[in-house]
């Protein structure tokens, strides 16, 4: 888990294994984390600042055979327009990231 300035309650994050292109929060949120788990062959996703395929490009994981990758910013990356999972082309991925307060931004 990268470092951060403040703490947080747990009950802040949100989780989810995503197997393919979705829509994760509509709102502000930071982004924390992304580990991809690879499928037998090469694979990948990209993470989006945004609420579809057009959102600007916060990552692109990509992977092959049995090896994992992750994104573990030092600070949470702030995206203003929600954050999206494009297509998954491989197991899956773990994202997590935490909704901002409407007085947050």
């Amino acid at each position: 888990m990268p470092p951060h300035t403040e703490e947080w309650d747990s009950k802040e994050y949100s989780w989810k294994w995503v197997t393919a292109a979705e829509l994760l929060c509509r709102s502000a949120c930071d982004f924390i984390y992304a580990k991809l788990t690879p499928a037998a062959a090469a694979g990948g996703t990209t993470l989006r600042n945004g609420e579809n395929a057009n959102g600007e490009i916060i990552a692109v994981m990509l992977t092959a055979g049995a090896y994992n990758c992750e994104v573990s910013p030092r600070r949470p990356i702030y995206c203003r327009r929600g954050l999206y999972v494009d297509t998954v082309t491989t197991a899956g991925v773990l994202v997590q990231w935490r909704v901002r307060k409407s007085q947050e931004g």
